[in-house]
């Protein structure tokens, strides 16, 4: 995926994002926040927040335990995809497994242009991605100190 520096100077404020159950757009206009759900019962965070139970102890949960949290993580491992698995998957794309918080790992799309610029253990920060359809702004995931640029 390259990088586009108009795509990340536009005001995406006034856009929805394309999955208001997972993440919005932070204070900074280019950072996302991710909605997770706090058990009442472990403490622990599930994501997506909608999700009808705990993901660690089963315990159900609604919509009041909704936690706002910045998005990012740390990156276990990636792949350079070079067939699309899914309808918009940009070819070649890096896919990889991300813990977004304690014993939480999801899977994302990380926006460099070269897999050599990743390994495990590095921190990722979640940014706004402008849709190519201009309707709307996804999620992509950067090393953390490129968030800031």
């Amino acid at each position: 995926m390259t990088h586009d520096p108009a795509a990340m100077t536009r005001d995406l404020s006034t856009l929805p994002a394309q999955r208001p159950s997972l993440y919005r757009l932070a204070a900074d206009g280019r950072s996302l926040d991710f909605l997770f759900a706090q058990c009442p019962a472990c403490q622990a965070l599930s994501f997506p927040a909608n999700a009808p139970g705990c993901m660690h102890c089963g315990q159900a949960i609604d919509a009041s335990a909704q936690v706002l949290r910045p998005g990012g993580g740390t990156l276990l491992e990636y792949v350079t995809l070079h067939l699309a698995l899914a309808p918009g998957l940009p070819v070649p794309g890096i896919v990889g497994d991300i813990r977004i918080a304690d014993r939480v790992v999801q899977q994302g799309l990380i926006a460099v242009d070269d897999e050599s610029r990743l390994h495990p253990g590095m921190a990722l920060r979640a940014r706004a991605q402008p849709l190519a359809s201009g309707d709307g702004y996804g999620c992509v995931f950067v090393p953390d100190r490129q968030a800031a640029q």
